[in-house]
């Protein structure tokens, strides 16, 4: 309901922000519920990463406005992955000891899967709002994971379907040894193989090589002319340039979500990339809605694409804890959390937007049958909490910078 968008002012909003800031991470007084928030708040995506956190905030401050969970007031927690796999885990250690029930994040497949145990053995739940799954068959659903962007596996489907309909008929595979990355890398060759087409090599990125040299003398020597690529940005930009250079022609790049970033094409030679394609999570809501009252939250600030999904994993979560029943210290059972996570992410029901989390909370209070209807469209999740219907979108380098391809 477009009445609903601006349900409280700025000047009411903002004490709630400051409130609900990064915070010290001591104990959280009686009062409050606390999310953790694990991000690169430094480094070279650190641009991207305020975007995100204020989507998350900005969520927050709707549930306080709607009286919080269970009266209490949501507070987020914020902490940096510094980009780094050792220093992210002494960040969730540091959220798991500031009290979070949840911690949401991060951008890094790598990074999510080795705090993913430690959350799990202090039962914290786990939100990665734009990691989706690796491989569906190996995931321990004993961890309260839950994955909100479409999984490995349907991404790379998209990418090789999307590499045929543009009459590629043989590529090479590069990837990292990443799970998310080898889990996609293998449902392109599978897909591919199936659509008729021809995998003429696959072959490994050492993530902390200083050349891939001896890679792209593979690939060239093997004849290719296109290649999927499935790497974090810094890894993929340096293959990129490798291959570009000693390729006696263009080459054509088809790419994996994680690479829909800036980051890439800044650090890679001028035009090696042009008119590389790409595939994506797909937003579903692409009205004016959510980006003007975004902007007038943030002082003129639009959201990234990310956004979207670190919003809609804040107001999932604030619709399941107040599904739940706080035990008499007010701490939260997570067992009771993730059913109420899958709860809370699908019909029957009566749907809640994103922007009538105030409304929904109050009915969920009032015992009505209440549901999550996202700006990312369907977040109907399986029994391992990995998201079931999320499609996809193609996005295109154009003119050095990353264009979103419009729906067929």
């Amino acid at each position: 309901m477009r009445q609903n968008i601006f349900a409280f002012t700025l000047a009411a909003a903002l004490p709630l922000a400051l409130a609900s800031a990064c915070g010290d991470g001591a104990a959280p007084p009686d009062d409050v519920v606390t999310v953790g928030l694990l991000l690169p708040f430094t480094g070279p995506t650190s641009a991207t990463t305020r975007n995100f956190e204020r989507a998350a905030l900005y969520a927050a401050e709707r549930v306080n406005a709607g009286g919080g969970i269970h009266g209490r007031r949501l507070r987020i927690v914020s902490r940096d992955t510094h980009d780094d796999v050792e220093r992210s885990r002494q960040s969730a250690d540091e959220l798991i000891a500031a009290g979070a029930v949840v911690v949401i994040g991060p951008e890094s497949a790598d990074i999510a899967q080795a705090i993913a145990p430690a959350l799990a053995d202090h039962q914290v739940a786990f939100l990665s709002p734009l990691v989706g799954a690796a491989d569906e068959v190996t995931l321990d659903c004993t961890r309260p994971w839950f994955r909100l962007a479409p999984s490995a596996r349907s991404m790379g489907e998209a990418l090789a379907k999307l590499a045929w309909a543009e009459t590629v008929r043989s590529a090479a595979v590069l990837h990292s040894a990443d799970a998310y990355d080898v889990a996609l890398s293998d449902a392109v060759g599978a897909r591919f193989g199936a659509l008729g087409g021809q995998i003429t090599i696959r072959l490994e990125l050492d993530p902390n090589a200083q050349t891939y040299a001896a890679v792209a003398r593979q690939a060239i020597d093997a004849g290719v002319e296109s290649i999927f690529l499935a790497a974090a940005p810094r890894t993929g930009a340096l293959a990129v340039n490798e291959l570009e250079a000693l390729s006696p022609r263009p080459l054509r790049w088809f790419l994996s979500p994680l690479l829909k970033t800036e980051l890439l094409v800044a650090n890679v030679a001028p035009d090696a990339l042009e008119g590389a394609l790409g595939v994506a999570p797909r937003i579903y809501d692409t009205t004016a809605a959510f980006p003007d009252a975004f902007s007038a939250r943030w002082q003129g600030d639009r959201p990234l694409e990310g956004a979207y999904f670190y919003y809609d994993a804040l107001g999932l979560l604030a619709l399941a804890l107040e599904k739940t029943t706080p035990a008499g210290d007010g701490s939260i059972d997570v067992g009771q959390l993730q059913a109420a996570i899958q709860d809370a992410a699908a019909p029957p029901g009566e749907g809640v937007g994103w922007n009538e989390l105030e409304r929904g909370l109050e009915q969920t209070r009032s015992g009505g049958d209440i549901y999550y209807s996202g700006l990312t469209g369907p977040m109907l999740l399986d029994a391992c909490g990995s998201r079931l219907l999320g499609a996809t979108s193609t996005w295109r380098v154009d003119a050095g910078s990353i264009a979103q391809v419009p729906s067929q």
